[in-house]
C-alpha cells in the first residue's frame, strides 16, 4: 500500500488528488485510476472531511448507512469487496483504498433455500398459533399482493417472527440478529422460515447485500426498525428501512405488534392477545442520488414510527 503524507515536504514523485497528497518515492508505479476514484468517493460521502489516509472512517462522520453508499459504489464502479468485515467504522481511509485496489469480489446472494419451510410450517402450525395468541390480525389488505415491500415493526419479543410470519399474507424474508445463529440447528431452522443474519455492532454489507437481493427479486423483506427487543416500550427507529427503500423504491408497510411483550413476563407458557396491525403501505420512489437518500432518511423513518406508535395497543 502506498504512504501517505501532507503537503508540507513534498519530493520526487509527490502527486495531490482530492484532500490528499500521495508521497510516492521514485520507482514506485503511479497511484491507479481504482485508488484516484475510491479517494473522490470517499470525499465525497464523508462531505469532504477526508484529511489523510490515517483518518478513520467513523471520525469522518461516514455512519454505516454512508458506509453502506460508499461500499456499494465502489463495488458498482470497480468491483471492490467491503463485505469480509475487514473494514467496518473503526477502519483507517488506506484500508478501504487497499480494498478497492484489491480487485472484484466474488457474486453472492441469499442463502439457498431460504424460506423453503416457511408455508408449510404456517400451514402446520399457523391455526395453533392463532389460537393459543387469540390472534387478532387488522389491514392484511395493505400489505401489496405483488412486487418489492418493506415489513417495518416493532419489536417486543422473539414471538414476534413467528406471529408476523403467520399474519403476513405474503411470505417474508427477514433479518434475524447473529446471536440467533450459533446453534447449527437454530441456524438451519431459521434459514429455512426465512432468516438470514445481520450483525448489528458493526456495518454488515453482506447483510445488507442480502436486503438488495431481496428487494430485487420483489419480495418481502422484515425489518426492525429499533435494532433491538424492547418490551411495552417504542425506541427511536434506526434508518435502515427507510434507506432500502429510497434505493430500491420499495413500499414500506408499518406493522404493530401488541401483546407479546407480556411473554417476557410470563414464568410459564401461558395464552395472551396479540394484535397483529398492518398500516396502509408508505411509498417511497427510488433516489438515485445516495447522497439525497441519506438525507431523505430521517424523515421517513419518523413517518414510519408514527404508524407503528398509533396502532399499538398498551
Amino acid at each position: 500500500m502506498r504512504r501517505f503524507r501532507g503537503n508540507s515536504g513534498r519530493h520526487d514523485g509527490e502527486c495531490s488528488i482530492g484532500l490528499l497528497t500521495l508521497s510516492r518515492p521514485v520507482g514506485y508505479a503511479p497511484m491507479s485510476e481504482r485508488t484516484d476514484r475510491a479517494v473522490a468517493l470517499i470525499e465525497e460521502f464523508s462531505q469532504g472531511a477526508m484529511s489523510g489516509p490515517d483518518a478513520r472512517l467513523s471520525e469522518l462522520g461516514i455512519d454505516s448507512l454512508a458506509f453502506a453508499e460508499l461500499a456499494l459504489a465502489l463495488e458498482a464502479e470497480m468491483g471492490a469487496d467491503l463485505s469480509d468485515g475487514a473494514v467496518d467504522g473503526s477502519s483507517r481511509v488506506s484500508d478501504v483504498l487497499a480494498a478497492a485496489e484489491a480487485g472484484a469480489r466474488e457474486e453472492g446472494d441469499l442463502p439457498r433455500a431460504i424460506g423453503a419451510l416457511q408455508s408449510f410450517s404456517g400451514l402446520v402450525g399457523g391455526w395453533a398459533l392463532r389460537w393459543w395468541f387469540a390472534m387478532r390480525v387488522e389491514g392484511a389488505a395493505n400489505v401489496p399482493r405483488s412486487g418489492s415491500a418493506i415489513l417495518a415493526m416493532n419489536h417486543e419479543s422473539s414471538l414476534d417472527i413467528p406471529l408476523s410470519v403467520v399474519a403476513c399474507p405474503r411470505e417474508i424474508v427477514f433479518m434475524a440478529k447473529r446471536e440467533l445463529f450459533k446453534n447449527a440447528f437454530v441456524r438451519w431452522w431459521i434459514r429455512m422460515l426465512g432468516g438470514f443474519r445481520v450483525d448489528r455492532d458493526s456495518f454488515d454489507l453482506r447483510a445488507i447485500r442480502m436486503a438488495l437481493s431481496v428487494l430485487a427479486r420483489k419480495q418481502v423483506l422484515g425489518m426492525y426498525p429499533e435494532g433491538t427487543r424492547s418490551p411495552g416500550e417504542l425506541l427511536p427507529f434506526l434508518n435502515g428501512a427507510a434507506w432500502l427503500a429510497l434505493r430500491t423504491g420499495a413500499s414500506i408497510v408499518p406493522c404493530a405488534i401488541s401483546g407479546t411483550d407480556r411473554s417476557s413476563e410470563a414464568r410459564r407458557p401461558r395464552r395472551m392477545r396479540v394484535r397483529v396491525s398492518f398500516a396502509p403501505p408508505i411509498a417511497v420512489g427510488k433516489v438515485d442520488d445516495p447522497l439525497e437518500s441519506l438525507a431523505k432518511a430521517p424523515a421517513i423513518t419518523a413517518e414510519i414510527r408514527e404508524a407503528i406508535e398509533a396502532r399499538l395497543v398498551r
